[in-house]
């Protein structure tokens, strides 16, 4: 049975400082790729999906943002399983 002493905090695990770089790393790739993306809206937004009839740059990041979240987490257990 685990009693508090034998109970690991966080910074003794042996890959916490390989998972946090990794987690930093993960989450400034994500600021850029939002911060990107929403440069580009008010361009996007004269643009009208077809079928949806709603503005491109409300279509694309949402989008992509799906697609960016699933990726980034097969890497991440990817990476961790390494």
């Amino acid at each position: 049975m685990l009693t508090v002493t034998t109970m690991l905090t966080v910074p003794q695990w042996t890959h916490w400082p390989r998972f946090k770089n990794l987690m930093m790393v993960m989450f400034g790739a994500w600021l850029v790729f939002f911060f990107v993306t929403n440069s580009f809206i008010k361009t996007l937004n004269k643009i009208v999906v077809p079928v949806l009839e709603i503005p491109l740059g409300f279509y694309m990041p949402m989008q992509a943002a799906m697609i960016v979240f699933a990726a980034t987490l097969f890497w991440l257990t990817r990476v961790i399983r390494d």
